[in-house]
């Protein structure tokens, strides 16, 4: 049925649908939305989503020979995700009647195989120039190799491996970082001959790859492969200089060319992730640093990529993995010699994450250190962050001082004693002493490298909790040592485990902080273990220095309600009655699937409205409590609840100097920067001041996710001299977004961008500027109408993209997705969304503030005649004096008002 509605004159009551601004709020899931200044780049992920899947082959280095570099890629990679080693040969001596290895020749091959051994006395190598060495002049003819005797000294050492060693010789490359050293006399031409004289004329070759000249600089890459490439197996580059996209493309002709993509010198995760994303089959690191290396090299190789973003300008990249296990990771990386800082925002589409503990959240923004120019301030900055979810998450962030209790048991770290002459980490019962208390806060990226970790430092003498000697063997002992800043033996990492407890792990060894025995006795020593197969003597708390060490756990909380709203779930329970109580913990899943998740925690009231749903999804919600030492009840008894979408207005902001959702649903949005409010107004006392360059407002990450939308407000455009500004940006990230503009240098436009395909709709005219306007824009699976003072200005039955397609998770008023996005400079008043497309005249009658008038769509219209007083309440026919609202539908659905007063 077609509603139909004459303009009211005045302001029809909404107390079915609002709440005053003056009452007390309820938590809500908005109060974990936090607005934050644009990103660089941004990263938008899909935790459920099918992603890409490779199939790496990593491994580690000894050209550079160290035995410490190989067990920390060990202990971090594990063993079953090392598949090729890069050895060396030697041109610091002649061969002996040029055919045969010298004892220094030989004596490096061995040492480095015994060390390789380590992790498998049958791992395949790759070998490659130790030009660092020294060149003997035999070797070249003046300045230039000679290729006779380098061929035949590449052949002798791939001989003596075979003859000597259990290693096959997976490949060889002639030369190492020839863009950039002159010992070896090497040249594009004789690169390409000592290629082709090995492919030829020796048949130990047939199955060995011959791998083109890794340049150090990615720039030159190509340059030194083309000549060669009829001979070359593999392709080859460094990433010590160059531009990514260089880097990039020399992987993608290597790609096309049905060649191998290796590097086999990478100096940071980045160099990896980038060189999967575009073509690289083969990775070697050069050195090891630590964790984000390791998990990646295991992720990539059980897991598939599900997204990935990049900065070619700076230098930086970063990507999310999931593992075939469930883990999800995120890392950041840089260029170890040119990066610039970036900052980043991950955006997890559709389901509220943690990252290291922080949130819940679907928005994280954080940047990784650059330097100035090449090699000016850089520090090869890499980060892994952990991203979890479920029904048992990190209670909190860890970031302040505590008391670090054992489960086994429930005594805490200490400083105890001494060993060697330094102080060392033992067990003891907790009475309160400095020597018991840490300071745990993460290092920042002010370290080198890796920055996944904490600092783990006494209060009582400010030293570290140390690994002993860098050890990166089992039975290493802890020690605390030094007030410098922490070395890579003094920095931890840290694994949620469940129950509130975690591993420690040592950033130098990957090992697990461990008690030697679980016996409740003062002095037991604490060192570092591989995992045990009963780990409690591994697992910790953090607990407040006020907390006691027990693990009794609190009730289960108990009258667990929850209440249908428009577009949101309100739940209640009891109050739990324990001294040492801290918070509740609420869970929701889809009703039918199980996957539980934490949308709230630590709360203290009894009262949650869950507004980050969907009006028509069915959601259960169970709840649990936490006391002060971390121990967590069992979960409650599941309750149902469908947001009923009743009435079809999600949220309303009117700005009285605050952004608060008057209906039921607290749909409350945020603001970014302050002095956001302005006496020029439509409607009430007050309106939004966007001054075009800082300021915006933020809307929750439900907001706009259903099938139809509108979205309707009160304008006052006071920049006409900029283009694409945004009234509204609601999408995620540079790929997906729907936004409208009122000039994108010629008229108000509205853009919808899925992936490839973008749809622009546009007015005849700009947005008329330094006049209050009503701007509205409804969409919906036949149409899409924008709608300016009420009249239809533009509107296409072609519709390339919904809401419910893109599922937009930032969504702002005043700016857009992207940092370089034009802020609005504007007032803006009476915000309204809808869950529905509003037709023509319910549109005039938002605008004329009737917004009591629009009813669900499915509602059939009845005879009726009702009376309000001023104040919107709603009174039988009227008897006192005053001034009163008299409505009247007909039953053709026509709604018409008059005054009335009693005298």
């Amino acid at each position: 049925m077609t509603h139909r509605y004459t303009l009211l004159t005045v302001l029809l009551p909404l107390a079915l649908w609002t709440y005053g601004q003056d009452n007390q709020r309820i938590p809500s899931s908005t109060i974990y939305l936090i607005p934050t200044s644009p990103a660089n780049t941004t990263l938008a992920f899909d935790i459920k989503a099918e992603g890409k899947r490779f199939q790496p082959i990593w491994g580690l280095d000894q050209a550079w020979i160290s035995e410490q570099n190989l067990r920390k890629g060990i202990n971090h990679m594990g063993k079953e995700n090392i598949g090729i080693g890069r050895s060396a040969f030697r041109m610091t001596k002649p061969l002996i009647n040029d055919t045969t290895l010298t004892s220094d020749q030989t004596n490096y091959l061995r040492n480095r195989n015994n060390i390789f051994n380590i992790v498998s006395d049958t791992l395949p190598l790759v070998l490659t120039a130790d030009q660092e060495a020294g060149v003997d002049a035999y070797y070249r003819n003046g300045n230039t190799a000679n290729v006779d005797r380098w061929s035949e000294m590449i052949n002798a050492h791939v001989k003596w491996l075979q003859k000597n060693s259990r290693h096959r010789v997976a490949g060889v490359s002639p030369f190492n970082e020839p863009d950039y050293w002159t010992e070896e006399g090497a040249t594009t031409a004789n690169s390409r001959d000592i290629a082709k004289k090995l492919k030829e004329e020796y048949p130990i070759f047939s199955n060995i790859a011959i791998v083109g000249a890794n340049t150090l600089n990615d720039d030159k890459a190509e340059a030194w492969y083309t000549p060669g490439k009829a001979y070359y197996d593999w392709g080859n580059t460094h990433q010590l200089a160059g531009s990514m996209n260089n880097y990039k493309a020399f992987h993608q002709l290597l790609q096309k060319d049905g060649k191998i993509g290796y590097n086999d010198e990478m100096h940071n995760v980045a160099e990896a992730f980038i060189g999967l994303e575009y073509g690289m089959d083969v990775g070697i690191w050069w050195g090891f640093d630590s964790r984000a290396r390791g998990e990646f090299c295991d992720i990539s190789r059980h897991g598939v990529q599900i997204g990935y973003a990049e900065h070619p300008a700076n230098w930086t990249a970063a990507s999310v993995w999931r593992h075939d296990d469930g883990r999800v990771k995120a890392f950041i990386g840089s260029s170890e010699r040119q990066a610039y800082t970036t900052s980043y925002r991950f955006i997890s589409r559709g389901r509220d994450v943690y990252f290291d503990g922080e949130g819940p959240t679907r928005d994280f923004k954080t940047s990784i250190h650059g330097g100035t120019g090449y090699q000016k301030g850089q520090k090869n900055a890499e980060r892994v962050f952990d991203v979890t979810w479920g029904e048992d998450v990190a209670p909190s962030v860890i970031n302040g001082t505590y008391k670090i209790m054992n489960k086994a048991t429930q005594f805490v770290v200490a400083e105890h004693g001494t060993s060697g002459g330094n102080t060392n980490i033992s067990q003891v019962k907790y009475n309160g002493a400095n020597t018991q208390q840490w300071e745990v806060y993460p290092v920042g990226s002010t370290v080198d490298g890796d920055y996944s970790f904490y600092d783990i430092k006494s209060v009582n003498d400010g030293k570290h909790l140390d690994v002993l000697n860098y050890s990166t063997q089992s039975g290493g002992n802890v020690i605390a040592y030094g007030n410098n800043p922490p070395s890579s033996n003094q920095q931890w990492y840290l694994e949620y485990a469940g129950d509130g407890y975690y591993f420690i792990r040592n950033r130098e060894s990957a090992l697990y902080l461990s008690l030697q025995s679980s016996t409740a006795m003062q002095g037991i020593n604490i060192n570092q273990q591989a995992l045990l197969s009963d780990p409690a003597k591994q697992l910790w708390r953090f607990l407040p220095l006020d907390a006691e060490c027990e693990t009794e756990a609190p009730a289960t909380p108990s009258g667990l309600t929850a209440t249908a709203q428009t577009a949101s779930v309100l739940l209640e329970w009891e109050a739990n009655q324990e001294p040492d109580f801290k918070g509740y913990t609420i869970v929701r899943a889809e009703n039918g699937t199980e996957e539980w998740n934490t949308i709230a925690r630590q709360l203290t009231s009894t009262q949650f409205i869950d507004n980050n749903c969907r009006p028509g999804t069915a959601y259960e919600y169970r709840i649990k409590a936490i006391d002060h030492s971390d121990n967590q009840s069992a979960l409650s008894e599941a309750v149902m609840a469908t947001p009923t979408a009743a009435s079809p207005l999600m949220a309303r902001w009117k700005m009285e100097d605050n952004l608060l959702d008057e209906t039921e649903n607290q749909l409350d949005a945020v603001y970014y920067t302050t002095n956001l409010f302005t006496s020029t107004h439509i409607e009430g006392e007050k309106s939004l001041n966007l001054n075009g360059t800082t300021q915006f407002m933020q809307l929750p990450y439900e907001i706009a996710s259903g099938k139809e939308m509108t979205f309707a407000a009160w304008v006052n455009w006071r920049s006409t001299s900029t283009p694409n500004q945004r009234l509204f940006d609601f999408g995620n990230g540079s790929g997906q977004y729907i936004y409208l503009t009122p000039s994108d240098g010629n008229a108000i436009s509205l853009v919808i961008k899925n992936g490839e395909e973008q749809q622009t709709l546009s007015c005849d005219s700009k947005l008329t500027a330094s006049r209050w306007k009503h701007v509205a824009v409804t969409l919906c699976q036949d149409s899409i109408v924008i709608y300016i003072d009420g009249v239809k200005a533009a509107h296409t039955a072609e519709v390339s993209a919904l809401p419910s397609d893109i599922l937009p998770t930032m969504n702002y008023v005043g700016r857009g997705q992207l940092s370089s996005d034009p802020y609005l400079k504007a007032f803006v008043d009476d915000i309204q969304i809808f869950s529905k497309a509003l037709n023509a005249q319910e549109i005039t009658a938002v605008m004329d503030a009737a917004t009591n008038g629009i009813f669900a769509h499915t509602t059939e219209m009845t005879p009726e005649t009702c009376y309000y007083t001023l104040d919107g309440i709603k009174v039988d026919h009227p008897t006192v004096k005053g001034i009163y609202i008299k409505t009247q539908k007909d039953t053709s659905g026509t709604l018409s008002s008059e005054k009335i007063i009693i005298r």
